[in-house]
């Protein structure tokens, strides 16, 4: 199955349980590779999909951007594998890379229905995640010690502790035989990827040691750095924007206005339709004020002055001081 037919796939089966989806890129016709293939919403709920035909095969510019995503828009990677560098994933396991959950399209199938994942993929064999109060609950109900289930199993009486008060996580065949032992399938504890808790540090000084901007970038981010905003840029085209821009003030309280996310055009004396089009969108979705700053001699077509994206040519942000100022020419913008 190809990719373009795994996301279809993937927008229907969500579609069908009420998410809302929204792809940036046609399906059949991909022109961009965002670090997203797909945007979904339910409630407060957000979600970035992600197609990795291998996972041990990362792009780490997609992974960082994808991860910083995630930390700004307080949203969860939905991250859909098809194989490692060994074999295809199995179903109802999670693999973990760079921090991230990867699982298959049966284990989101199985998701979206609440049938969630209970092994951890492991070098050597998975590893479950059992209840361990519900264990030892359990192996007491039925009078068995600590000394004579870790002889049934193999293990020493330790081991069983370490199950027990879950430091420690058995292999999927010692979950399988505790499971009989106690006559209990509900020892498996379910792992919810929707809630998977993502860990990362946005360091504006690697990101720009590491990218080279252009003449006209370096020009804005000097006088967004003047004006006394941190900006973090992304220049692989992996987000449908090229920076975000956050306040360093205590006395700026705007609830949603920051983090700003901005799009930029230089080139061709035009503004890019499909930049304007993919922020504009992407914003819209996200409940986020944007910024679309353009260079002096680019024309504004009454098109996109009626959009609802403010668009600010580099010279009248010049003429801003500080950070009030620029608030106020978001706004009127």
């Amino acid at each position: 199955m190809t990719i373009e037919k795994i996301l279809q796939r993937i927008d229907g089966l969500l579609k069908n349980a009420n998410y809302e989806t929204l792809a940036l890129e046609n399906f059949a016709e991909k022109k961009t590779k965002f670090c997203f293939d797909l945007l979904v919403k339910k409630d407060d709920m957000v979600f970035s999909v992600k197609i990795f035909p291998n996972i041990d095969n990362l792009n780490p510019e997609i992974i960082h951007d994808l991860k910083s995503l995630s930390i700004i828009l307080k949203s969860k990677p939905l991250l859909i594998g098809i194989r490692n560098r060994y074999q295809k994933l199995e179903d109802n396991t999670i693999y973990v890379r760079e921090g991230l959950p990867f699982i298959t399209l049966n284990t989101l199938e199985n998701i979206v229905n609440e049938q969630y994942p209970h092994i951890l993929a492991r070098r050597g064999g998975g590893v479950v995640f059992l209840d361990g109060i519900l264990m030892k609950t359990l192996r007491e109900k039925h009078a068995i010690t600590r000394k004579e289930l870790s002889e049934i199993l193999g293990v020493t009486k330790r081991t069983i502790c370490s199950y027990e008060n879950e430091s420690m996580r058995p292999s999927e065949k010692v979950a399988e035989k505790i499971s009989e032992i106690l006559e209990n399938n509900d020892l498996f504890k379910k792992i919810n990827v929707f809630r998977w808790n993502i860990k990362d540090n946005i360091d504006e000084k690697e990101i720009l040691e590491k990218n080279e901007l252009s003449e006209f970038e370096s020009r804005v981010q000097g006088v967004v750095k003047d004006i006394g905003l941190s900006s973090y840029w992304y220049k692989k085209g992996s987000v449908p924007f090229k920076l975000s821009l956050y306040s360093h003030s205590d006395k700026i309280n705007l609830d949603g206005f920051y983090p700003l996310f901005s799009g930029i055009t230089e080139e061709q004396d035009k503004i890019n339709e499909m930049s304007f089009k993919c922020l504009r969108v992407f914003t819209e979705l996200f409940h986020k004020t944007s910024l679309f700053i353009i260079d002096n001699d680019i024309k504004i077509p009454q098109l996109f002055k009626k959009a609802k994206i403010p668009i600010v040519k580099i010279k009248n942000l010049e003429k801003v001081d500080d950070e009030e100022e620029f608030i106020e020419l978001v706004q009127d913008s």
